[in-house]
């Protein structure tokens, strides 16, 4: 990897750690403790869709160093556990959702963005199943997995959003600039 490419894995793993964080400062959207928008994962679905040298596994490592990063920030050591499951689940079914819908012939990008917003549904609903399986596994009950309508519920509309936000960063950055994001001089 290039400097260039590994500065910028830092600052998308730091804006997604930020933002996550930014999240648990924000008053509550629902009354059912837990339920949140997931604005971590729009740089997650940006760095699926960015194409160029932006490759699966860095979505990966971004996912689950913003995991880390967020916890230390918000100093919940739990909400690591809780994250890191369901962000590498939700890495992977955005990157099933990805590959399932057609591609652009003849574009820089070749993923279809128009896609984003099921695919970041897609995300966010693996998200809620890994913290539901997590939160089964901690506490011992199954009795948690009660709040699944609710959390799916909010796993529809949360990835519908960051979805759409992703899409929104794609195509309203600057063309140079997404075109500096896309090509690093290191392209393994």
């Amino acid at each position: 990897m290039t400097v260039k490419k590994i500065t910028l894995s830092a600052l998308f793993i730091c804006f997604a750690a930020a933002l996550s964080a930014l999240e648990t400062l924000l008053p509550p959207i629902a009354p059912v403790p837990g339920i949140r928008v997931g604005l971590g994962n729009i740089v997650t679905l940006f760095i699926l869709y960015a194409g160029g040298c932006w490759r699966i596994y860095d979505a990966y490592i971004v996912a689950v160093l913003r995991c880390f990063l967020a916890a230390l920030i918000t100093g919940s050591l739990l909400s690591a556990v809780y994250g890191l499951v369901g962000g590498v689940l939700a890495c992977s079914a955005m990157v099933i959702a990805r590959a399932i819908f057609p591609k652009k012939p003849e574009s820089e990008c070749k993923y279809n963005t128009k896609f984003l917003a099921f695919t970041g549904i897609c995300g966010a609903v693996f998200h809620i199943a890994g913290q539901m399986l997590t939160a089964v596994l901690i506490y011992g009950s199954k009795y948690v997995l009660a709040y699944t309508p609710i959390f799916l519920t909010s796993a529809i509309i949360g990835g519908a959003f960051t979805g759409i936000c992703a899409m929104l960063i794609i195509k309203k950055l600057p063309k140079r600039l997404m075109k500096q994001i896309r090509n690093q001089s290191d392209c393994r």
